[in-house]
């Protein structure tokens, strides 16, 4: 761990570990690239999931009946993990000096946990993370991420009045011929936090699946950097202009 670099926290999908993503991620990306961050990599803990007949699995929720983002968000399971993860969160910004060096994302199910996590962070606190990025997930139409959102907009009484801090620029992607988790349900998700004050980009990755690859991966570190290290970039221009 090197406290003087910004920190990317990385939530897997259901049913896999940090260990898990960990490597995957090593293996779509330089380790040049890997190693200018300190990484997080916490895995879910395990709790019996109704989707998979009730076994016990490494998730960061339950959820029931189905994946459509129309059926009823497990909300009670999710304050589970988002309270553990708000907790690493503040550990973070203490060491780091702030939350605009920590960022919070992850794949599929972690997408979903860290937009989780963002939305009270960013309900409660005076000052945003530094990044938020979701790939392969989305939200149900019953999240309480809108309800979260829209009380923390200015009101009309109080408009400079927003309940906490506004979200940071936020990175989604979505493998494009992806039959498991939709990408249209990604892309909703995407514009309904673009409708209520979210900075979010939105990328469907050609001829990917319910996956990661290499090519969203570098999208994803490139917006980090844009994002997260305004020197480094500095520094990348000046040296193109000087080649």
């Amino acid at each position: 761990m090197n406290l003087a670099k910004p920190v990317i926290i990385f939530c897997h999908g259901s049913g896999d570990t940090g260990e898990g993503v960990q490597a995957w991620i090593q293996s779509l990306m330089p380790m040049s690239v890997y190693n200018q961050w300190d990484w997080i990599f916490p895995t879910a803990t395990p709790i019996p999931y109704q989707l998979a007949g009730g076994q016990t699995m490494n998730v960061w929720f339950d959820r029931v009946r189905g994946f459509d983002p129309s059926f009823p968000e497990q909300t009670a399971s999710i304050e589970r993990s988002t309270d553990r993860l708000l907790n690493m969160l503040a550990l973070e910004t203490k060491q780091r000096g702030g939350p605009s060096r920590v960022a919070i994302g992850g794949f599929s199910m972690g997408g979903n946990i860290a937009y989780q996590t963002a939305a009270r962070w960013h309900a409660t606190q005076p000052e945003s993370l530094g990044a938020v990025f979701g790939m392969s997930c989305y939200l149900n139409h019953d999240s309480k991420v809108w309800t979260l959102l829209e009380s923390s907009q200015p009101k009309e009484e109080d408009p400079q009045h927003t309940g906490g801090s506004p979200w940071p620029p936020t990175f989604t992607a979505h493998g494009a011929i992806d039959d498991f988790i939709l990408p249209q349900w990604g892309e909703e998700t995407q514009q309904r936090l673009v409708q209520m004050g979210v900075p979010a980009t939105f990328q469907r990755i050609p001829y990917v699946q319910h996956a990661m690859d290499a090519t969203e991966i570098a999208q994803l570190m490139e917006f980090l950097d844009q994002t997260m290290n305004p020197e480094l970039e500095a520094e990348e221009e000046r040296l193109g202009q000087e080649l």
